[in-house]
């Protein structure tokens, strides 16, 4: 099994050799999750291309200040109470983010059977995976320059691929797919938000994915830079298909 998913690896990272990069320049991007990842592959990514980066971690940032740039900032701020980033609240407005890309995310706890459900877990994890993007969406919106809207998501989250088990990252991930599509509705029409499911992506919470956080993140930048008002309010994977919610 392990010789087969190497096999795999190497041939998407094959694949994707062949593929164009494209890039985003010139804009004020907000990356949460940025100290591990896709969100820290897309920090350093992203910083190479003329962008102001406003990148958001939790307590950890040994990852994040080795990436040396003038035009990152980093916050630190715990998600796990999404009234923390209201603390933030004048500093995210006058950053005026153009772009805002929601990667962080918990798992939570191995065993998420039916009858082993902790609300307190619970409660967590809606907070970090679900909350926390919502009241930064908030808080972007205030700096009135904001053209872009990625929720990552995860086809767990879709409910025509639900099988059992995993209740607490299935229900997180199924309420940000829901959050988004209601946001859609709610907000400026020229904003595009959109869901998006990243693929199995090899990161910390997914040590057996077969896709690297760096193909991951530049994949993201692809769908991000066309900047395509079809995908809005929509749940779509890296490639720009349409996924059942």
């Amino acid at each position: 099994m392990g010789i087969l998913k190497t096999l795999k690896r190497k041939f998407l990272k094959f694949n994707n050799s062949f593929s164009n990069n494209l890039k985003i320049s010139n804009e004020n991007i907000i990356i949460t999750g940025a100290n591990s990842g896709i969100g820290f592959n897309l920090v350093k990514i992203l910083g190479k291309c003329e962008n102001n980066i406003l990148a958001l971690v939790n307590y950890n940032d040994d990852e994040i200040i080795s990436v040396k740039n003038e035009n990152i900032n980093i916050i630190k701020c715990n998600f796990s109470n999404p009234e923390n980033i209201n603390n933030y609240s004048d500093k995210i407005k006058n950053f005026k983010p153009s772009i805002l890309i929601n990667c962080a995310a918990i798992f939570g706890p191995e065993n998420q059977n039916f009858n082993d459900i902790i609300i307190k877990e619970f409660n967590t994890i809606m907070n970090i995976n679900v909350l926390a993007p919502l009241t930064l969406i908030q808080n972007s919106l205030k700096g009135k320059s904001l053209k872009q809207v990625v929720n990552i998501s995860s086809l767990m989250g879709s409910m025509s691929n639900c099988n059992g088990d995993f209740y607490l990252y299935r229900s997180s991930k199924s309420l940000l797919n829901s959050i988004t599509k209601n946001i859609s509705f709610d907000i400026d029409q020229k904003i595009n938000i959109f869901c998006l499911h990243p693929g199995d992506v090899k990161t910390k919470m997914n040590t057996g994915g077969l896709i690297s956080p760096e193909i991951a993140a530049q994949k993201i930048i692809n769908i991000c830079s066309q900047n395509n008002l079809n995908y809005r309010g929509k749940f779509i994977d890296t490639n720009g298909n349409i996924l059942s919610w």
